[in-house]
C-alpha cells in the first residue's frame, strides 16, 4: 500500500482539484489543519532554489476537501467541522465516514484520489528539476513543459512520433508534473515545429510563396 505524505497546496491542487486559493482559504478559517509551515530549500521551477515558508497539508484533510467540496452547498458551517472531525477520527482509512445521521461512501473519492497521487509519484521519479532550468523528462534533455503542452494539441501517439525516445509512461509524467507545477511565464507552442509546418504545407501557404517568388 502507498504511504502519502502530505503535501503543498500546489500539490493539493492537483490532487483534488480544488484551487490553493480555496484550500488556504479553508486553512485560514480554520476548517482543516495544517501539518507544517517550515522554512524549506524548494524548487522555484524555472529559475532555481529559494527559501519559502510551505504550508503542508495531509491525507484526512485532502480527502475531507474532496467531499466536501461536493457537499459545500448541503453543509453547515457546523456540519463541515463535524464532517472534518469524522475524517480525523477514521484516518481517512474507512469506506464511509459518518456522524450523526449523516453517512456518506467515500471509496469514489479515495480511489480518484490515488490514481492521482500515483500519478504525482511517477512525475516526481520521471522529471528533474535543475537549477535556473526547466525540468527535463530524466535520462533526456527534452522540456517536460515542451512535452505537456504539445499534448494540448497533440495526441500521445502524435508525440512519440516527435520524440520517439520517449515512452508513453514519461509524456503523461511530464502532463502531470505540468498540472501539479504549472509554468510560470510564457507558454510553450501546443504543436511541434514539424506538425505546424506540415499544417501550413497542406494549407497550400508555401506553394503560394513559391508562386509569388517566381512572379
Amino acid at each position: 500500500m502507498i504511504e502519502i505524505q502530505p503535501v503543498t497546496l500546489r500539490e493539493a491542487q492537483f490532487l483534488i482539484g480544488m484551487s490553493e486559493k480555496d484550500i488556504n482559504r479553508a486553512i485560514d478559517r480554520g476548517e482543516v489543519e495544517k501539518i507544517s509551515e517550515p522554512e524549506e530549500d524548494m524548487p522555484v521551477h524555472g529559475v532555481g532554489k529559494g527559501r519559502k515558508r510551505v504550508r503542508k497539508i495531509g491525507l484526512s484533510e485532502l480527502l475531507f476537501l474532496a467531499l466536501e467540496k461536493q457537499m459545500h452547498a448541503d453543509l453547515t458551517p457546523t456540519g463541515r467541522r463535524k464532517l472534518y472531525q469524522a475524517f480525523k477520527k477514521n484516518e481517512a482509512k474507512a469506506r464511509t465516514v459518518s456522524f450523526g445521521p449523516f453517512k456518506a461512501n467515500i471509496t469514489e473519492i479515495q480511489r480518484n484520489f490515488l490514481s492521482k497521487y500515483k500519478k504525482l509519484l511517477d512525475a516526481k521519479k520521471n522529471i528533474l528539476e535543475e537549477d535556473g532550468a526547466d525540468p527535463v523528462i530524466k535520462g533526456t534533455d527534452i522540456s517536460a513543459y515542451r512535452v505537456a503542452a504539445l499534448a494540448q494539441g497533440q495526441t500521445i501517439k502524435e508525440i512519440k512520433a516527435d520524440y520517439p525516445t520517449l515512452t508513453e509512461e514519461q509524456i503523461e509524467s511530464a502532463i502531470a508534473y505540468t498540472e501539479a507545477y504549472p509554468k510560470p511565464g510564457r507558454p510553450y507552442p501546443v504543436r511541434s515545429f514539424r506538425r505546424a509546418a506540415g499544417a501550413l504545407a497542406e494549407m497550400g501557404i508555401f506553394d503560394a510563396v513559391e508562386s509569388g517568388a517566381e512572379s
